[in-house]
């Protein structure tokens, strides 16, 4: 699942970009233009920083989620959750979630930072035919 692009962020830094340049551009003499160089200088530095953050941490929140016939693994910043579809005892669903229940206590949440997407939809379909695979149920065609 790939994160939502990072749009405030980077309207953000446009902003304090156009705000550092106005700054710089400014004819004032005297103390007073340094000074308001100097802030546009900051401002524009700030600008480029928020904008290479905001590129650079969507990527490493990527989360890949892989499902086989014997189970899912999904592989996250905060580590691997791994199972088998024989341990899975239900599944929940709300827009933009997926939560996969194993027993009383163990659950493994699937979240799209988007809300309800066409890549949310065709998981829960993948996960729904493996699961139904895995108990032996299948559909019969007439």
């Amino acid at each position: 699942m790939t994160p939502r692009p990072p749009v405030r962020a980077l309207a953000l830094a446009a902003v304090l970009a156009i705000a550092g340049a106005v700054l710089i551009v400014v004819p004032v003499g005297g103390v007073g233009g340094i000074v308001l160089t100097v802030a546009g200088a900051v401002l524009l530095v700030c600008a480029l920083a928020l904008g290479l953050v905001a590129f650079a941490v969507p990527r490493r929140q990527k989360v890949v989620i892989r499902v086989d016939d014997e189970g899912y693994r999904v592989e996250a910043p905060g580590g691997v959750r791994q199972g088998e579809w024989s341990a899975v005892t239900r599944v929940t669903a709300s827009p933009g979630r997926l939560t996969l229940h194993q027993g009383e206590r163990e659950r493994v949440h699937l979240v799209s930072p988007a809300g309800p997407t066409h890549e949310m939809d065709a998981l829960g379909e993948a996960i729904s035919r493996h699961l139904d695979a895995n108990r032996g149920y299948r559909t019969f065609e007439g």
